[in-house]
This record gives structure tokens, C-alpha cells and sequence, in this order.
């Protein structure tokens, strides 16, 4: 039988070794994190639709593609209010993914994103869509690596005229 130090010492030498290990953790659009609680927030709320909700959006992904079967969508065009979704998380990286439209009829689907990170601009993403119908699903639309370990809060928003189909983040 180890004497009782030796067990308090080996305890709590593993819950240290446990907490250098870095775990990815998902931000659903939807269900937010689990380990959280946290839930994207949308602005202007009344500018998002639930994507797979949305019987009057032109742009229809096919929700079993999609992470847990759901997405947001905003369409954003010059002049509007305009919309972001922000996402706060702790850890050393952060990945946004979306879903992009190529042509839809009578819809825009130009996607044209900024980012900024704790206020700083942090990077761009443009798909401009070419002639066919298909989507593509789960796109890294950003990646951040070698944060500095601590609390962060991510700004994802169209940058003129643009299509945004936010389905998940990942940060580790």
C-alpha cells in the first residue's frame, strides 16, 4: 500500500499533467460550446436566419452536410446595418468554418469576410462563386494559431456585399 503522501503527490501530479495537454473544443452556430455554455451572438439578430430554418432564404444547404445540421445565414449588401456574429473562447488557436455557396439563382453568394481578434484585425476571406451549384462544407474560412492562453473574442463579419453561412469554430 503506498503511504498516503505518495498518492496525494501522484493526484495531484496528474490533474498538472492533465492541464498541459491542450483539448479542442467545438462552437456549434446553434447549440454554442458545450463545456461553456457560451452561444454565438448574432448582430443584428434580426439580420440572421436559422439557415436550415429558413424557408425563405434562396440559398439551401443540404443540412446533413452541415456540423450538427445546422448553420446561420446573413446576407449583408452595401449600405446596410451592419452584421457580425462573435464568438468568445479561451485557448492558444481558433478556427471559424463556414459553409460556401458557389451560383444559386437569384441569391448573393459572393462571400467576402473580416475578422478581428481582441479588437485587432487578424485576416480576410473571399470566395467569389464560379458557374456551378455545388457548396462546400466545413471551409476554413480563418485559422489562428499560437494565441497567447487566455480569453479571446473573435468578430467574424461581411465586408461589403456578402453571403455568410457560419456553421462552427473549433479553438483549442
Amino acid at each position: 500500500m503506498l503511504p498516503r503522501f505518495s498518492v496525494l503527490s501522484l493526484a495531484y501530479f496528474l490533474t498538472q499533467l492533465s492541464s498541459c495537454f491542450a483539448a479542442n473544443r467545438t462552437i456549434d452556430d446553434t447549440k454554442g460550446d458545450p463545456i461553456t455554455g457560451f452561444i454565438p451572438i448574432y448582430t443584428p439578430a434580426t439580420s440572421w436566419n436559422v439557415g436550415q430554418n429558413c424557408s425563405g432564404c434562396f440559398v439551401q444547404p443540404d443540412p446533413d452536410l452541415a456540423f450538427d445540421s445546422t448553420w446561420h445565414d446573413a446576407t449583408q449588401h452595401d449600405g446596410d446595418t451592419p452584421i457580425s456574429v462573435t464568438l468568445e473562447s479561451t485557448g492558444t488557436a481558433v478556427y471559424l468554418f463556414s459553409i460556401v455557396p458557389n451560383t444559386v439563382p437569384s441569391a448573393t453568394t459572393f462571400v467576402n469576410l473580416q475578422f478581428t481578434l481582441d479588437g485587432a484585425p487578424v485576416g480576410s476571406f473571399t470566395h467569389p462563386p464560379d458557374s456551378s451549384s455545388t457548396f462546400e462544407y466545413s471551409v476554413p474560412v480563418l485559422s489562428l494559431e499560437n494565441l497567447v492562453n487566455e480569453p479571446h473574442t473573435l468578430v467574424a463579419e461581411p465586408d461589403g456585399t456578402s453571403l455568410f453561412l457560419f456553421d462552427f469554430a473549433i479553438y483549442t
